[in-house]
């Protein structure tokens, strides 16, 4: 088990941009894929507490990730589970990690049979050093959608913001703080239902 504080800065590109920044710092480093299936009740208890819940598959590895809204960024709780995560699958809290069903139990008022696999996001993602931090450039396809996004994982947020602010200016980008992958997903999956 981990729990790290996680402060990043996120930027969503379109095609070209996406492009221009790949050619410029990530043009000789190796894409590697992921899976996140996200997990949530059907009236959405963990989402009502900004928080997401998910289980991400990578190189034949199932890490379940609770992520819950701190002051500066949010607080991580990763295990390596055996779960082996399918579509409309119910998750129960015995299943959980000790430290996850607690939260989501007692916090988030989650009973045993609620706990659902709503859907799921393939991310083609590269990673690269730059100024001492972690710059990462996602390619993430959901719901028969692409998007395209940039994000600086930092370890202080007001230096970071400074050197990311910096980074947007060298492709003529103005920040704007988009919806995380998660919210993302759920606000193109409502849209879907609506259609």
């Amino acid at each position: 088990m981990s729990t790290n504080n996680e402060i990043e800065f996120k930027q969503i590109l379109n095609r070209s941009t996406y492009e221009e920044i790949y050619h410029t710092y990530f043009k000789n480093k190796k894409t590697f894929t992921q899976t996140n299936y996200y997990i949530d009740t059907n009236h959405f208890k963990l989402k009502q507490h900004h928080s997401a819940l998910r289980i991400r598959v990578k190189d034949n590895h199932y890490e379940m990730t609770l992520k819950v809204p701190e002051d500066a960024g949010l607080t991580e709780y990763n295990h390596i589970v055996d779960i082996e995560p399918q579509l409309n699958m119910s998750i129960k809290l015995s299943q959980l990690p000790s430290d996850i069903r607690k939260i989501v139990k007692n916090e988030f008022n989650v009973f045993n049979d609620e706990l659902v696999i709503l859907g799921h996001l393939t991310t083609h993602r590269l990673e690269t050093p730059h100024q001492n931090e972690l710059l990462v450039l996602d390619k993430s396809q959901y719901l028969g959608k692409t998007d395209y996004e940039l994000e600086y994982e930092v370890r202080s947020h007001d230096e970071g913001y400074v050197k990311f602010n910096r980074l947007l200016e060298e492709f003529n980008l103005e920040h704007k703080k988009p919806l995380n992958k998660v919210q993302r997903f759920f606000e193109e999956k409502n849209a879907s239902k609506k259609k």
